[in-house]
């Protein structure tokens, strides 16, 4: 079962974030992390997060069309 992290609410039984690891190649991890040095991002869970948010964006509508062939089967 994945990981969750927890939200700071205490209340809710699903956290807002989860926990993923992942492999990624040094020069891409040293990229990244210059994005962070010179502030475009804050670290690198906020620039995974909108690089992932992006690539979703990207392919919404692939996304889109695979849930409407599945809904006429």
């Amino acid at each position: 079962m994945p990981k969750k992290a927890s939200d700071g609410g205490g209340s809710s039984s699903e956290a807002r974030t989860h926990i993923v690891s992942f492999h990624i190649p040094r020069a891409l991890l040293d990229a990244l992390d210059e994005l962070v040095e010179v502030g475009v991002f804050n670290n690198r869970s906020e620039a995974i997060r909108t690089a992932l948010f992006n690539l979703l964006r990207e392919h919404k509508d692939l996304i889109e069309r695979k849930q409407m062939t599945l809904g006429y089967r």
